[in-house]
């Protein structure tokens, strides 16, 4: 009896691994009300050394863009064609119980297909194509930007928001979602389960 136990245990567990290797994503997206919420996704810092955060945001006629959550504003910031939104209405922020599995990958425009096998996070669209979302630092900031997945988009590289301008680089971070990163919980096989 106990060597069935310790096979389901042993089957159990390689079908836990087994099974979130293709599906192992656990990220979503909050409404954002002014509140980080403690599984909030972190962009990085600005100069002040404080957290910003990674948003989706929603501006009516320019559909669905992401952008950088300032706490301390509590109010989020995006650029879409030549303008640049800042906003607390239609904020969604990016969250997840594993953050240790987001990585920012520097690459450059030119190597993006390389990525687009690695769970590069999306990040809405704009003029028809889905975007993903990457970041630039400047002036001692991250700010987190759109990234064009194709090359027949005019400009591909990653879009975002400088003082009431809008800016791109061919050079950016990209956020992807590492599964290896991902702790599977142990079975501690000493206890007993019956």
């Amino acid at each position: 009896m106990a060597f069935v136990i310790l096979v389901l245990i042993f089957f159990s567990q390689y079908m836990l691994t087994i099974a979130n290797k293709p599906n192992c994503v656990d990220y979503y997206w909050r409404d954002y009300y002014g509140v980080i919420p403690n599984d909030a996704v972190p962009a990085g810092k600005d100069h002040n050394g404080d957290t910003l955060y990674i948003g989706l945001i929603y501006v009516r006629g320019f559909e669905l863009l992401p952008g950088t959550i300032f706490p301390k504003q509590e109010s989020a910031r995006t650029s879409a064609y030549a303008s640049v939104f800042n906003t607390d209405k239609f904020v969604k922020i990016l969250c997840s119980p594993h953050k240790e599995a987001f990585e920012w990958i520097s690459i450059e425009s030119k190597d993006l297909h390389k990525y687009m096998n690695r769970n590069p996070i999306p990040g809405g669209s704009e003029v028809g194509e889905n975007l993903h979302v990457g970041r630039v630092f400047r002036n001692n900031d991250v700010i987190v930007g759109k990234i064009f997945r194709h090359d027949r988009v005019v400009g591909n590289g990653i879009w975002f928001p400088v003082g009431n301008t809008v800016s791109s680089s061919l050079s950016y971070d990209i956020l992807l979602y590492n599964c290896d990163k991902i702790a599977v919980p142990k079975i501690d096989q000493r206890i007993k389960t019956y």
